[in-house]
């Protein structure tokens, strides 16, 4: 059986969304869950077959460890997967006498405004939305946890629901295999490309002429967004998604046009999450 990684343990969004994606799956994969994306993003293409991982939330934007990762990595992308995201915060005590709060560190992001209301409180990031379940019900101290809404609350004192900042809250995850996957293709489907301009060849008018070669194929960008060489200040990587398939003709030619001012790392092209159903 097929092994696929997500982030563990059992319990968090990452499982949730694995999970759906398989259920469209024409075979069955055994879940292999690792403490941190990073370690689940290195199993993929040795230890399991492929991964399914956050990429972006709706409020917070991109996750910049897996962008940065992506860009050394022999990956390729062949699906996505978008999850609604509620949470919920419970406490061992009425939360107005609560000294520590635990949160995943990407969900402290999209509830910020309810820790905030909080006040004076210690706030203690974890890896996963589970650990912070477990680690709120082991603590010695009065203590809460940021949880998804549809976590069991069990013995806890309090549950706050609906603490998230935005109540159409959603993120997106993207499945991962090793780059010699194979790739399907169906004319007829509702496809997105991912690529990395590679910035090697910096001049001005760089991002302009990337942008001008899709705008003049009518190529619809779904995002684009700048992460730092790490080599000089000013030097930028760009990830880019755009609606269509490598093999559109459009597409095509614009990466081919592209890539004769610089290195383009093709991700993969990947049916739109639902398109699959």
């Amino acid at each position: 059986m097929k092994k696929i990684a997500t982030l563990g343990p059992a319990g968090t969004f990452s499982e949730t969304a694995t999970l759906q994606y398989i259920a469209v799956q024409q075979e069955q994969y055994a879940l292999e869950y690792f403490p941190s994306i990073e370690r689940a993003l290195d199993a993929v293409g040795t230890l399991c077959d492929i991964g399914v991982l956050p990429i972006e939330n709706f409020s917070e934007g991109f996750i910049p460890s897996v962008l940065d990762q992506l860009i050394h990595a022999e990956l390729k992308v062949i699906g996505e997967v978008i999850l609604p995201i509620r949470f919920s915060c419970i406490s061992t005590a009425e939360l107005s006498t609560v000294e520590q709060l635990f949160v995943q560190f990407v969900a402290k992001g999209q509830c910020s405004r309810f820790i905030e209301s909080l006040g004076d409180i210690r706030i203690v990031l974890t890896e996963s939305n589970t650990e912070s379940l477990v680690r709120a019900g082991e603590a010695s101290q009065a203590s809460a946890a940021i949880v998804p809404a549809d976590v069991s609350h069990g013995d806890f004192a309090a549950v706050v629901e609906n603490v998230n900042d935005y109540e159409n809250n959603q993120t997106r995850f993207l499945v991962f295999a090793a780059q010699d996957y194979p790739e399907s293709y169906h004319p007829e489907g509702a496809y997105k490309t991912s690529l990395i301009v590679v910035d090697e060849h910096d001049h001005p008018g760089f991002l302009g002429e990337i942008l001008t070669s899709f705008s003049r194929r009518k190529i619809n960008l779904t995002s684009i967004i700048s992460r730092p060489t790490c080599t000089h200040f000013g030097k930028y990587h760009f990830f880019i998604d755009l609606d269509g398939h490598i093999r559109d003709d459009e597409v095509a030619a614009a990466l081919a046009e592209i890539g004769e001012i610089s290195r383009v790392k093709y991700l993969g092209s990947y049916l739109k999450a639902g398109a699959e159903e």
